[in-house]
């Protein structure tokens, strides 16, 4: 019996499997290189290059520290189609130790003014978003006229003999299932794998209209609900069982009697005959063949595919399912399987018969005779009687059974479940739009082709790459059959089109359809198969950038603040310069200190020109000390400036004056404990100190002190205040120190050797021109602009010592000679800070490390206290890890440049403010790129500082000063001195008038302490007798002990004598004979005074002058 309850018609669910199969699972795809291809229209072989695609090559892609690449190429990629044109991504290898060249462009057919605007228009916005969403990257045009043509027929020349397609939907893996979850699908993996082959690849994507996406949607919609009855049967049995009992007994008796006669008789006849007869016949035959060709004017890739003869299959065999293959007639079908294009062609023959018979016979003859007679005599007589009696018993049981069997249509349940994605993906291409996309590697080696196409396909594949078939086709140009079909694709690709090829849809191969290599991607998926490199490639550096502020913030203004900033650069964001953006600097925020940073050659010095230079212009001086290269003397507008002077310590660098500092000399505001504990604080920062040697040597320069004479307890001179002592007095009183201590020897010995000798060392050579009492003033050192060259000294300590007593020396000006809370009025800058505020290493012993700390902790206080006085510091150094942290944390501005060590960066990183992604930038800035932060900022920025560039000639001008000041030398202080003793005090001429003149020359000379206390003595005696101190003065300023001490190997008189003469410095022998008597007789007077025993050649002197009036 036929089923009349199913009505699901199961040919047209086979029409539908058949469809499916080519718009669903795309079967057709692996067979792609089987079929033939399809002759380019000639609308697209007459496009020229040059006027159909933009291409630009990248130099450097940068992007930001975790962001997503793939998400920023969706944005610049879908805007770049949105007016219809391809997209390509070109990677070409042209030799096997040749970087890989990375082209991006657009595509559109050129072919009048409009489709020119359009692709102009997009490649505008392709570049544009390139460096909008990835800014700081470099790239440069490739030229359309010129280099494009040149580059296109190199790429497609006659090497390439191969080429492999790759047909896929790439989907992103799951990071977590990566070791270190990083991106492994870039595009870095794939140029890596290819190294040491020569090769091309072309991936290209078309973007599909907002009708075409409809119509696939339609088509997938239309199928799925076709197919949705077949997934599930369902089949119900039902089944019942009963049973019944019934007894009855019934009794009756009936009686009837009828008497009747009746009488009836009919005679009736007829005859009747019909004969008819009919026949027909009908036959009938058709054919009927078609051929289409688009006509030329036509655009290129639309081709028409059989769309009647197709339709006519598809929809009368299954009506429903029209719409989806309609796709087909608008030239592209799910999947991208008919592509926009192609020429088409139809065959279609059919025949029908129709053949019908009949036959029939008709006629007729009719005839008839009736006669009747009827008579009848009716007696009737009933009589009844009945009785009934009805008993009965029922009994009733029933069993029912229902049996339901679900039957599952597996296949159509996974195509159900495919469409299902289809329509999600559809969704998604709604939203992020919807591309054609294909891959393509050409090279003349077939390995090298099959390799790229291969490792290409395992990069794209992922969670959910299956919901459509892939494919790799490759197509060997060496087989005869193939090799047209290859220059047909290169005909495509070198428009960067994808190539297009027949396939039949019948056993027949009577019917075709138009497909492509291309498959339909959304937005969200195409950087997966147009993607850049996530990282540095042989080719293509790729940089990632930590994100900086994008202009100067300030959270609050400055409390003491005048207003004043000063621009330093500009604005460095991602690898590009804001030219726009300037960096200000606070200027009331550098009397808070800065501290300036960076490798070698990154712009430290640079950085600092820059803002000395505009410091000057805000009236601020500079003092810099810098002792390690000496660049800052050779800078125009520094070194060579009228208004600025250089010291330095060579006397023979006619560039430079020569510095000369008394490190034991301090303002009238100063005490002058305070000033020794200060000092020796500076020696225990640049000598290693132990034990007892601080102390001792404490010890010592208070008896210097009080030697040239000093009351350390009302800190005045009795003298003068500005006579201090100098290391050759130190260096005398510590050897006392050491003689009179009870020491051991082998502690004295060390002592000696640690002290003695270091003490020694800077009183002698070029320390001895620098550390004398004739320095240069306080005012010309700090409230002008000043640079202090420390390079031609060979011994850090001396150079840590120099610096340290330039900041002791600062501080004590400052505290005395200014005003607090002032405006930023004078920066020092502190080259290579860390030969003065070095930081205390662990390696050091605690005793020696702990002194050194708290004299690094006592510097850094002193220069953060100066802020009040309007001083600032900048500390610049390219070693912050050997800095005292101290001084990194109190500075307000930090300036910092690259770094390529981690613990350098981490420690200034933190110190600034931050974060681990800035930190790791560090180590990638460029040159003369800085991180900034200033403590009222409200982020950090990077500020690609100006280059300091200002011409100032001087030379000739320095070197005619330094010339009239070689010729304008004044007579030594030591020849003035002694002439005045020999030509007027000794006779008690002027009454000391003209001696008193040389009292600031002698105490700013170089002549020992002693002497000058002597000098003062003599001049300030209120005595009558003023031979005692003036015997006293020639005594120690003719150095007369020393040459006694030379003639004591002579036993008479006169050779005494004479010898004595001749040792005395400076020498008297060009002065008068009376003169040199006078000068004995003193010499010796004073000797007595000091040793006893002398008194009897001083009686002998005086005897031989009172007779011979000519001793010499």
């Amino acid at each position: 019996m036929e089923n009349t309850l199913d009505t699901r018609s199961y040919s047209e669910l086979n029409t539908a499997l058949s469809l499916a199969q080519h718009t669903v699972y795309k079967r057709y795809l692996p067979q792609l290189q089987e079929y033939a291809a399809v002759q380019p229209p000639q609308i697209l072989l007459d496009e020229q290059i040059e006027d159909c695609t933009r291409f630009f090559q990248l130099e450097e892609l940068s992007c930001k520290k975790g962001e997503d690449l793939l998400q920023k190429l969706s944005t610049v990629y879908h805007a770049s189609m949105s007016l219809g044109c391809n997209l390509i991504v070109m990677v070409d290898v042209a030799r096997i130790d040749a970087p890989a060249k990375i082209y991006v462009g657009v595509r559109n057919s050129g072919e009048d003014a409009e489709a020119k605007r359009k692709l102009s228009t997009s490649f505008k916005t392709l570049k544009n978003g390139m460096k909008s969403n990835f800014p700081g990257t470099k790239f440069h045009d490739v030229p359309a006229q010129k280099d494009m043509p040149e580059l296109v027929d190199d790429i497609f020349g006659n090497s390439v003999k191969y080429i492999s397609s790759v047909s896929c939907v790439a989907a992103a893996r799951d990071k977590s299932k990566t070791e270190n979850k990083s991106f492994i699908q870039g595009l870095e993996r794939f140029i890596d794998a290819m190294r040491g082959n020569t090769y091309t690849a072309i991936f290209i994507a078309e973007p599909l209209t907002t009708r075409e996406q409809s119509d696939i949607r339609s088509g997938y919609e239309e199928l799925y609900s076709s197919l949705s009855s077949f997934e599930k049967s369902v089949w119900s049995y039902n089944e019942n069982m009963s049973r019944a009992v019934t007894e009855s007994l019934s009794k009756g008796m009936s009686q009837s009697i009828t008497d009747g006669t009746s009488h009836t008789q009919s005679h009736t006849k007829s005859l009747g005959i019909n004969i008819g007869a009919n026949a027909s016949r009908n036959s009938e035959v058709s054919h009927s063949t078609t051929i289409t060709k688009p006509n030329k004017v036509a655009l290129a890739g639309r081709a028409i595919s059989m769309a009647g003869s197709v339709l006519t299959v598809v929809g009368t065999a299954f009506p429903i399912v029209a719409p989806l293959a309609a796709v087909g007639v608008g030239a592209k079908v799910v999947g991208g399987a008919m592509e926009k294009g192609a020429e088409g062609f139809s065959i279609a023959e059919s025949t029908v018969h129709t053949i019908g018979k009949t036959m029939g016979l008709s006629g007729g003859i009719n005839a008839g005779y009736s006669k009747t007679t009827s008579d009848g005599t009716t007696h009737s007589e009933t009589n009844t009687i009945s009785k009934t009696r009805t008993q009965g018993k029922t009994d009733t049981k029933g069993q029912g059974k229902t049996l339901q069997i679900e039957n599952v249509n597996k296949p159509i349940q996974e195509m159900l479940q495919r469409l299902e994605e289809q329509l999600k993906r559809t969704r998604e291409c709604e939203d992020y739009g919807a591309y054609s996309c294909g891959a393509y590697f050409m090279s003349g080696k077939q390995e090298s082709s099959l390799l790229a196409a291969n490792t290409y396909h395992a990069l794209m594949i992922g969670e959910g790459s299956s919901v459509e078939s892939g494919a790799i086709n490759f197509w060997n140009g060496l087989d005869e059959d193939v090799a047209p079909k290859i220059d047909i694709m290169k005909e495509y690709l070198r428009r960067f089109t994808h190539p297009i090829f027949a396939v039949p849809i019948t056993a027949e191969r009577e019917e075709f359809m138009t497909y492509t290599p291309g498959t339909i991607v959304s937005g969200l998926e195409l950087p997966l198969h147009l993607g850049l490199p996530t990282r540095s490639v042989y080719g293509l550096p790729v940089m990632e950038h930590a994100e900086f502020g994008r202009n100067v913030t300030e959270k609050r203004v400055f409390s003491v603040g005048d207003g004043r900033k000063i621009n330093i650069g500009k604005i460095y964001h991602m690898g590009q310069v804001e030219k726009k953006s300037e960096v200000k600097l606070n200027v009331a925020g550098l009397t808070a200190h800065t501290f300036i940073t960076g490798s070698t050659g990154a712009g430290k010095s640079n950085t600092i020109y820059k803002m000395l230079e505009q410091l000057n212009e805000e009236d601020v001086k500079f003092l810099v000390v810098e002792p390690a290269k000496g660049e800052y003397k050779d800078i125009t507008a520094f070194g060579g400036k009228s208004d600025v002077t250089v010291y330095g310590t060579n006397p023979k660098v006619k560039e430079t004056e020569m510095l000369q500092i008394n490190p034991f000399s301090f303002p009238k505001e100063v005490h002058v404990l305070e000033h020794l504990d200060r000092l020796v604080e500076i020696f225990n920062v640049c000598w290693p100190m132990y034990a007892a040697m601080p102390a001792i040597l404490k010890d010592a320069i208070e008896r210097a002190y009080e030697k040239a004479g000093w009351d350390m307890e009302m800190s005045e001179n009795k003298y003068d205040d500005n006579l201090f002592p100098t290391f050759k007095d130190v260096y005398e009183q510590i050897r006392e120190v050491l003689e009179e201590s009870e020491y051991s020897a082998d502690n004295k010995g060390d002592y000696t050797g640690a002290l003695v000798t270091r003490l020694r060392s800077l009183t002698t050579g070029i320390n001895g021109l620098i550390f004398n009492a004739d320095e240069i003033s306080m005012e010309e050192l700090f409230d002008t602009n000043v640079i202090v060259d420390l390079s031609r000294i060979g011994s850090t300590e001396t150079k840590s010592l120099i610096m340290g007593l330039l900041v002791l020396k600062l501080q004590e000006y400052r505290m005395g000679a200014s005003e607090a809370n002032q405006h930023l009025k004078h920066v020092t800058v502190l080259e290579e800070a860390h030969n003065l505020l070095k930081r205390t290493s662990s390696e050091q012993s605690s005793e020696s490390g702990d002194l050194l700390g708290k004299s690094v902790e006592m510097l850094a206080n002193s220069i953060a206290e100066m802020r009040t006085y309007g001083e600032g510091f900048i500390i610049a150094d390219q070693s912050p890890g050997l800095l005292d942290m101290s001084v990194i944390r109190n500075t307000n501005t930090k300036i910092i440049l690259r770094l390529p060590d981690y613990e350098d960066r981490e420690l200034v990183g933190r110190a600034a403010g931050l974060n681990d992604e800035q930190i790791v930038e560090l180590a990638k800035l460029d040159n003369g790129v800085a991180a900034i932060m200033q403590s009222d900022w409200l982020e950090p920025v990077l500020c690609q500082v100006d280059k300091y560039e200002r011409e100032y000639d001087w030379m000739e001008e320095y070197e005619q000063s330094n010339e009239e000041n070689d010729s304008l030398k004044k007579i030594s202080v030591e020849k003035e001195l002694l002439n005045c003793i020999m030509n007027n005090e000794l006779y008690r001429k002027n009454d000391r008038v003209d001696i008193k003149k040389l009292k600031d020359k002698v105490i700013h000379s170089k002549l020992e302490t002693p002497v000058k206390c002597d000098f003062m003595e003599y001049i300030l005696s209120d005595s009558t007798d003023l031979f005692k101190p003036l015997q006293k003065l020639l005594f120690d300023f003719l150095h007369a002990e020393k040459a006694i001490e030379n003639a004591k190997e002579c036993t008479e008189m006169k050779p005494w004598l004479r010898n004595v003469i001749n040792s005395l410095s400076p020498s008297v022998q060009s002065f008068e004979t009376e003169q040199i008597n006078l000068v004995l007789g003193l010499i010796i007077a004073e000797k007595v005074q000091r040793d006893a025993e002398y008194e009897e050649i001083y009686n002998h002197f005086t005897e031989l002058y009172i007779k011979g009036r000519g001793i010499v």
